[in-house]
């Protein structure tokens, strides 16, 4: 699975949970010991100065080879 296929797989997952702005940024990193069977898309967040708030809108990890969802955490 490449990059823009993660990115896909997890703006469908969010749909009805969470509305990353349209200019937030989308980073994709993998994760495993050997094969980096996980692949996670997180969405950011944008805080203005001095307020708080979550660092992410939404956070997807995925099965690498399959596309499932394996968490999905809202900020």
């Amino acid at each position: 699975m490449d990059d823009q296929q993660a990115i896909d797989f997890a703006r469908k997952a969010i749909v009805g949970k969470a509305t990353p702005d349209d200019d937030a940024s989308v980073t994709v990193t993998r994760e495993g010991e050997i094969l980096h069977d996980l692949v996670i898309v997180e969405f950011g967040q944008y805080n203005p100065p001095g307020t708080r708030g979550p660092d992410f809108a939404a956070r997807v990890t995925l099965d690498a080879k399959t596309g499932e969802v394996k968490d999905l955490q809202v900020g």
